[in-house]
């Protein structure tokens, strides 16, 4: 049971450093007794200054989580390389964590991996093991010649729109139900900007009464008593409207990137924003050696772009509320996922003196739904503009330079925006440490006196319907 209440203001407390003895325990991978420690810490005769207390009692979250995380042997993920690739051995494996691109941790001194580590190593390196295993492999050349369907429609009408009908739910896991005692749920909710109208989004229904709130982090909030063997759920219809913008890389007018913005609005998003938007000696220094000698806003955050694309594999990785700085993290390790890159690049960007921002929510297709994060930057004269390195980075490795510079001040309809802002408070604030602390893409739950974590629920979502319109 979690009963530690963890305002999302105190996150910024993992910018504090740990005593030695429990970082020894941490990254030896004994969590057990890194848990231990940190209970020693906490109960010394003379008490440890608040802010270390604060970074403590988070550091035991993590410790908890990690009990239970990564719970595969190396032999188990080469097993499961080989139910498609049976000549496969160790070799393979070794190979992709060498390069840096396979997520592990050490569990008492042994590498252990996460549970989607084989369907992450089959995502990312096909290619890979196709060369490695079989002789005939020849892959295909996947640079587009022709201009993606998208891209094409976008650049002649100018935008292109879809309206959806997506439903979410959630049900218990029956060990964690407890009837009668007052059940919060908060689910993701189309949030109001530019893409998305506020007068196109429908509340449609709801298994129980729900109240739309928010406005940065939007949800469909649900305070009921708990039933046994319930499933909760909303349905609502958006429309997302994905217009084009041309930009002009060769621009010989180059006008303060914040110009328009006023003076609150420029300090707030060129500035830092503890834990993970850090201007650390490295997050400087890397920005000063992507910049080189350009000045220009527009081409500065071109070359932010570019680097991701081209130094950053894509890859999942742990949960978020595991890292404890996500820009640092995924440059240094060279992996990251949407959310990592996207940190990263608004990270870079603020460094080099470019407004930007998080916008998050899901990947939205007619058939599919997943959780998908990408950001914004200011540039004068052309406003707010789009970046979604992720799949930046996915067009560069397969050759598609159209892709690519799409992405880069662009995206396209087939998104549902759920979060307009980084690690914002939801509405009423949640008490307990948030399972998706930055944003909101999977829901959230608690109750009165307990949290509800990942493994105590099953939830999912699904696009009910989708059409294009004018």
């Amino acid at each position: 049971m979690n009963t530690m209440k963890l305002p999302i203001s105190d996150l910024s407390y993992l910018s504090v450093g740990l005593p030695d003895e429990v970082k020894m325990y941490h990254f030896s991978g004994d969590f057990a007794g890194e848990i231990a420690a940190i209970d020693r810490w906490l109960t010394r005769p003379v008490p440890v200054p608040d802010c270390l207390r604060k970074r403590l009692e988070i550091q035991r979250i993590f410790a908890v989580q990690l009990l239970d995380d990564y719970p595969l042997t190396s032999a188990d993920v080469v097993e499961g390389i080989r139910t498609r690739y049976p000549a496969a051995d160790s070799t393979a494996l070794y190979t992709f964590i060498a390069s840096g691109n396979v997520d592990y941790i050490l569990k008492n001194g042994e590498m252990r991996f996460q549970h989607q580590a084989i369907s992450n190593i089959f995502k990312t390196h096909t290619h890979d093991l196709e060369r490695m295993y079989n002789p005939d492999y020849a892959p295909a050349n996947t640079a587009a010649a022709e201009v993606p369907e998208t891209i094409r429609i976008m650049r002649d009408k100018g935008s292109r729109a879809f309206r959806y009908e997506v439903e979410y739910w959630m049900k218990l896991e029956p060990h964690a139900e407890k009837p009668g005692e007052t059940l919060k749920i908060w689910f993701p909710y189309p949030v109001a900007c530019e893409s998305q109208p506020e007068d196109e989004i429908k509340l449609l229904s709801s298994s129980h009464p729900v109240t739309v709130t928010g406005t940065v982090h939007r949800a469909a909030y649900m305070e009921v008593p708990c039933e046994a063997g319930a499933t909760y759920s909303v349905r609502y219809s958006f429309v997302n409207r994905a217009g084009y913008t041309a930009v002009d890389l060769n621009r010989t007018t180059c006008p303060p990137a914040g110009e328009g913005l006023t003076p609150e609005e420029l300090a707030y998003y060129t500035g830092e924003q503890y834990p993970h938007i850090r201007f650390t000696p490295f997050i400087k220094g890397l920005a000063a050696q992507i910049a080189g000698n350009e000045t220009d806003p527009l081409r500065l955050a071109r070359r932010v772009y570019d680097y991701i694309c081209e130094h950053i594999r894509y890859s999942y990785v742990r949960d978020y509320l595991l890292i404890e700085n996500i820009p640092e993290f995924v440059l240094m390790n060279g992996y990251g996922d949407c959310g990592t890159m996207g940190l990263a690049f608004i990270t870079l960007c603020r460094a080099l003196g470019i407004p930007a921002k998080w916008q998050s929510g899901s990947a939205c297709y007619p058939d599919s739904i997943g959780s998908h994060d990408w950001a914004m930057f200011y540039v004068a004269p052309y406003g707010w503009l789009y970046c979604d390195p992720s799949y930046g980075e996915g067009a560069a490795r397969a050759g598609n330079e159209i892709r690519r510079d799409h992405y880069f001040a662009n995206l396209d309809p087939f998104r549902l925006v759920a979060s307009n802002q980084f690690q914002q408070p939801l509405t009423p604030d949640k008490a307990f440490c948030r399972m998706d602390p930055y944003d909101n893409q999977s829901g959230e739950a608690e109750y009165e006196d307990e949290n509800i974590f990942f493994e105590d629920r099953d939830c999912g979502r699904r696009v009910v319907c989708a059409e294009e319109i004018e």
